[in-house]
């Protein structure tokens, strides 16, 4: 192969699609096995088709023709067959969409230069990626010869390198830019019979095999489609193979934020009841949901997606032969501890409130311990845990608490003293040394176990314990054939702890078997749960009879822009040189906007304000400002405050300027969304509920220093490093909510929050003083 060429009409075509933007899907892989191995033909469209000549390769539009095209000459350009079918795409896809810009006259983005002496350079990749591989364009090559017979801009892609060359006085060959010309006619009178054969094949109202209507289907994504196989074209190769792959093992799908795992889970639980019916075979199937929110929105899309009737509530028998419930863990446990525990005496009926809760709680066991308790144990407790009590706050050293309590002491150690002893510490955890410090820690879960039950209350883990010893006794392991579950769905898996996890294993219908999918993204975990592929795997599977585990990694982001993935990139990043254990998701993953999307969306910038008072007043303005740009309505933008203090103050503000928003207080909670749509609204949140929800756009506030994360002066060490930790977090989680655009807000006194401090530096987000 010698070149590639693509009329104006097919370009427009395929930068449209997104299908075509990644190879992870089959029609996209296809594509990049065509333009850089010279398949004989493709259709990629109900007019647009792939052939090859002699020669070279053509992207044609049937039954249109142009003067306007690209040309790629790969003598030329040699490096560019070196790429990844994903690179290729990449490269291929931005020089398009520049290429659309000059023939509509429009003008060039950041990455893009038009030079003089007719070049022009496109670099396709972006900043944080650090590389300066560009691709150099000629504007009208062999302009004289072209001009007595066409009238159109013809562009040619000569050089993919990091090298400036010779600049705008390189000369350019044109020996391949002619051949393709030469041999053009029969390659459109070629395209028109593949793309008339396919046509013909195909029934009315059905779709060939390999064709993707671009024309017709201007959707950014299967919204308004409902069932399996409405969904299946649409999504990746990897996803597909994930769906559509029998569960006899533990499978873990795994990926950033906005790379569709729990829609992949639900259409996995839907494909395996549908061919437990073709098997004509009982079935009964369990979908685990972290919390009432986003159990709902789960339940919602079963909903629209289950053609079959396979969803049933609950609180209902099963009566069908194929059959889903759809449960949060703490409903499902106390569902099986119905005769020891009635629903007033949880913490509450939400697991992530309820966590909320046991923050009080961990809070009054801190005030005991050292008010009562600090003086005799000192002697015993070495300097750098007297040390990091004396200098952090007490509000960190409970959530710190919370966190050891659920991880290590109730997660780990199972409440035993000795057993808490011969664990390791947290790497961003208490700065425990001794044994002395770790019974000190254990006497402050003491006072809080104790706080529980004077309450007369379980908290989530006291539940999952519970319900973990009745399925242990001989009782359940004969009732397991007749009750437990055939296939068990987990979605979120980050956010439960050991324990929590420790239970789905036992509730499957057969001992020796294990067919549990569940979807991680690690980042989202609040704190660090320490999570890593071999405990993931002996949660789910702790004797390994069943085989080894299955893992699904995608990283095609539906969700989010190419800037807000780079900027989620750079603070991920930033987390795992500062953190051994932050899991960066966001490596190899690549946004797959069309150039339709692209043009809704801005470079994330950051605001900073002279004070509080105007940076408050400013999110508000702000998210109307960017609500006229897109288009879009208020629920579209969420409004996201860092800190209890500033969400606080921002809904009293609200009300005071007479700002409709709708308060989301809840994790992933999509009733109040779609409340807020229906009421004109916008939605005001915080990091910690945000997760699960997807808008337009997000304004983050109060990302600045000493907020973000908080710091006190003579903080200790290891309380910092914990607050650092969970602040990258929250920031990832609130930035991968938006799709378009990202504005961040500040008070200029504090100046930016160091999260974003590598962003800045690489380019990916410009700070503006108001």
């Amino acid at each position: 192969m010698k070149f590639l060429y693509l009329d104006e009409f097919s370009a427009r075509e395929l930068v449209l699609e997104r299908t075509l933007q990644s190879a992870e899907f089959p029609i996209g892989k296809s594509l990049a096995q065509f333009v850089k191995n010279g398949l004989k033909e493709i259709v990629l469209g109900a007019r647009v088709a792939g052939v090859a000549s002699s020669n070279g390769s053509y992207i044609i539009y049937s039954g249109k023709n142009t003067d306007n095209y690209i040309v790629f000459d790969y003598e030329e350009a040699r490096d560019l067959l070196q790429l990844d079918d994903n690179g290729f795409l990449l490269v291929l896809q931005k020089t398009l969409r520049f290429a659309i810009k000059l023939w509509d006259g429009n003008k060039p983005s950041a990455h893009e230069l038009v030079l003089a002496n007719g070049k022009a350079v496109v670099f396709p990749y972006p900043i944080g990626m650090q590389t300066d591989l560009r691709v150099a364009i000629e504007r009208n090559p062999d302009e004289k010869r072209r001009a007595k017979r066409e009238t159109g801009l013809a562009l040619l892609v000569y050089k993919f390198s990091n090298g400036a060359g010779n600049g705008v006085s390189e000369e350019v060959r044109t020996t391949n830019f002619r051949r393709s010309l030469e041999e053009r006619v029969g390659a459109y009178e070629y395209a028109s019979q593949v793309i008339a054969a396919v046509n013909k094949v195909a029934q009315p109202g059905e779709k060939a095999l390999a064709v993707t209507s671009l024309e017709n289907d201007r959707r950014s994504h299967a919204a308004y489609e409902a069932g399996l196989n409405a969904w299946m074209p649409l999504l990746t190769q990897k996803q597909q193979d994930f769906v559509k792959s029998r569960l006899t093992v533990p499978h873990r799908i795994e990926g950033p934020a906005g790379t569709g795992k729990t829609l992949s889970l639900v259409l996995k639980c839907l494909k395996t009841l549908e061919m437990a019916r073709d098997d004509d075979k009982d079935h009964r199937s369990l979908f685990v949901a972290h919390s009432e929110a986003t159990k709902k929105a789960i339940e919602n899309l079963f909903s629209i997606n289950d053609e079959h009737g396979f969803f049933t509530p609950i609180s209902h028998e099963f009566t069908k032969r194929q059959e889903v419930r759809v449960a949060t863990l703490q409903s499902l446990c106390s569902r099986l501890l119905h005769q020891d525990i009635s629903e007033t005496e949880l913490v509450d009926k939400d697991a992530y409130e309820s966590k909320m809760v046991q923050g009080l709680y961990a809070a009054e066991a801190v005030d005991f311990a050292m008010q009562r308790e600090l003086a005799s144990h000192k002697p015993y407790l070495s300097n750098e845990f007297i040390d990091f009590l004396s200098k952090t706050e007490k509000w960190v050293v409970a959530d710190m608490l919370q966190h050891e309590i659920s991880v290590q002491i109730k997660g780990r150690a199972g409440q035993n003293i000795e057993n808490y002893k011969k664990l390791a510490r947290l790497k961003n955890g208490f700065p425990l040394v001794t044994d002395g410090d770790k019974i000190f820690v254990f006497l402050m879960h003491e006072k809080y176990q104790a706080e529980l039950e004077n309450s007369n209350q379980y908290d989530t883990d006291d539940v999952v314990l519970s319900a973990m010893s009745q399925l242990t006794t001989p009782i359940w392991r004969r009732r397991r054939v007749r009750e437990g579950y055939d296939s068990i769905f987990v979605d979120e898996t980050h956010l439960f702890n050991v324990n929590e996890l420790s239970i789905f294993h036992r509730l499957t219908r057969a001992e020796n078997s294990q067919p549990i999918a569940y979807s991680v993204d690690r980042s989202q975990a609040l704190g660090d749960r320490g999570w890593t592929d071999s405990s993931f795997e002996h949660a789910f599977d702790p004797n390994s009879i069943a085989g080894d585990p299955l893992s699904t990694d995608v990283k095609s982001i539906f969700r989010c822009s190419p800037d807000i993935v780079n900027l989620a990139f750079s603070v991920t990043a930033s987390g795992a040189t500062l953190f051994t254990d932050f899991h960066n998701p966001m490596v190899a993953a690549q946004s797959i906007f069309t150039a339709e999307e692209e043009r809704k969306c801005e470079k994330p910038t950051a605001l900073m304000y002279a004070s509080d008072e105007l940076m408050m007043d400013a999110a508000f303005s702000r998210a109307e400002a960017i609500v006229k740009a897109i288009g879009g309505t208020k629920a579209d933008v969420a409004v996201i405050a860092f800190g209890n203090e500033l969400f606080g103050l921002l809904q009293s503000r609200a009300r005071t300027l007479g700002k409709p928003v709708e308060v989301i207080k809840s994790r992933g909670d999509l009733d109040a969304v779609n409340k807020a749509k229906v009421s004109g609204r916008f939605v005001l949140t915080a990091p910690e509920y945000v997760g699960g929800l997807e808008f337009s756009a997000v304004v983050l506030v109060g990302v600045d220093g000493g907020r973000v994360p908080p710091r006190d002066g003579g903080a200790y060490q290891d309380s910092q490093n914990y607050l650092n930790y969970a602040s990258h977090q929250r920031v990832y989680v609130a930035l991968t909510r938006a799709k378009y655009r990202v504005e961040i807000l500040g008070a200029r006194p504090r100046g930016l929050s160091p999260v974003f401090s590598s962003a800045v530096a690489s380019e990916l987000l410009t700070v503006n003083e108001v």
